[in-house]
């Protein structure tokens, strides 16, 4: 590729915000903003990321201050990304998202749901709490310490976890590259090693939940 088309590839990913955050990855610390909606219109939260789906929100066409989970599906063209609202998690359509002007503290912190499968696991922290699902025994709740960042690298995360079984710890980390659970096509931000107070280490995947 000569320098004139890659200086003019530049020119559109730096003149369309749209355009340059549906290629990227949505990055769960930022905020973002809703762009190119009408103002007599709404940008529709989806259910699933399908524009056929069932509509479980919207947007207003200024809406601002959105927290994204880090999660991108790209299907027949259109790339998807799920949002964080207070009903929970639900799809959009990443070509009308843009990132917001405020940039994320340092130590931001965020509930996280990480997942795995063979055996199928769930584990869900917010606030003081852990708990952690699988679809065959019955749910079990831990006491988790604060989401705490590694020092000197940026998207390295610790929670710490307790029980009377003992000490365990969920060490999650974003290198940018999406974690993939491997029965499905959904992208995740995190990949993630859960050591249960009993000893018991899992992998899996997470994202920023709306717990």
């Amino acid at each position: 590729m000569n320098q004139f088309k890659i200086a003019a590839l530049s020119l559109i990913f730096l003149a369309d915000p749209a355009f340059a955050t549906e290629e990227q990855a949505p990055e769960p610390t930022l905020t973002y903003r809703v762009v190119d909606v009408r103002e007599s219109d709404v940008l529709n939260i989806r259910a699933q990321p399908d524009a056929s789906s069932q509509i479980v929100g919207t947007l207003s066409p200024d809406a601002d201050d959105l927290a994204v989970a880090g999660t991108r599906m790209e299907l027949n063209g259109s790339v998807w990304w799920q949002v964080v609202g207070d009903d929970g998690l639900g799809w959009v359509n990443a070509r009308y998202l843009a990132p917001g002007e405020a940039q994320p503290a340092d130590d931001a912190i965020f509930p996280l749901r990480c997942n795995g499968t063979e055996p199928f696991w769930t584990l869900s922290i917010g606030g003081e709490e852990a708990v952690f699902q699988t679809p065959v025994d019955d749910d079990v709740t831990w006491k988790a310490g604060p989401m705490t960042r590694a020092v000197g690298l940026l998207g390295r995360y610790a929670v710490r976890l307790e029980s009377e079984d003992g000490t365990g710890h969920v060490a999650a980390w974003r290198n940018h590259r999406f974690c993939s659970d491997g029965m499905s096509d959904v992208g995740f931000p995190y990949e993630a090693m859960v050591i249960a107070p009993d000893g018991t280490v899992y992998g899996g995947c997470c994202l920023r939940s709306g717990r």
